[in-house]
């Protein structure tokens, strides 16, 4: 079982690496970073959400599944409303739109940049990972009393706040991958010890729980 992940950086790749493993414990997954290539955690190439939309439009992300099973693509909402991204947080009426009206927007956008014939070939392999409005925001109950488990906004903030309270080093915004903030990381994500661990956090989170939701079409046996 091979998995193939497009994130926006490190930092997202190493907490869906996490996801998968521990959702597929029993099948001992292999994770394959396509987008930004990473080499013994460091980046090598370009990363954020633009490079995520160009990878989609690519014609040789056709080539990914010679080699892998899956194809994860991950990413954040927060700065949809930029272009090319171009997807906006308001609805026609000028109303903030829903998790799911955001959520389905993004992975209708995702599904236009792919090419038809990839998405009509490999449909059942393309699992999408939208975070709104940020990865953080999954993580947020692990640590958050029941009021905050399900925010969307300022989640790195929030999370921090929890953080400290433990004693552990907090994520600076514009530092996510430097060494400290990986043992962060590496930190809240070991909380995820099962599969029901994850399932447990991602009824908090819809977007989330849509993500988790799609990897059940995955026959284990």
């Amino acid at each position: 079982m091979k998995f193939a992940l497009i994130t926006e950086g490190p930092s997202e790749h190493r907490i869906i690496k996490h996801i998968i493993t521990k959702y597929f414990k029993n099948k001992d997954p292999e994770i394959n970073q396509i987008q930004p290539k990473i080499v013994n955690d460091k980046q090598e190439t370009t990363g954020g959400w633009n490079e995520v939309l160009k990878y989609c439009e690519r014609e040789d992300i056709n080539d990914i599944f010679v080699e892998n099973d899956y194809l994860i693509i991950q990413i954040d909402s927060d700065q949809s409303q930029i272009k090319p991204f171009s997807v906006s947080h308001t609805n026609q009426s000028n109303k903030t739109k829903t998790v799911e009206e955001l959520y389905v927007d993004i992975k209708a956008k995702l599904k236009e940049l792919i090419k038809p014939e990839i998405i009509e070939l490999h449909n059942d392999k393309i699992f999408f990972a939208i975070c709104i409005h940020t990865i953080e925001c999954w993580l947020l109950p692990l640590y958050c009393t029941e009021n905050h488990k399900s925010d969307t906004i300022k989640c790195i903030v929030k999370l921090n706040k929890e953080l400290i309270k433990h004693n552990i080093h907090s994520i600076p915004a514009k530092e996510k991958n430097n060494p400290t903030s990986i043992r962060t990381y590496e930190t809240i994500i070991k909380a995820w010890k099962k599969k029901t661990d994850i399932v447990n956090s991602a009824r908090y989170n819809s977007a989330f729980k849509k993500f988790i939701d799609s990897l059940n079409i995955i026959k284990v046996f």
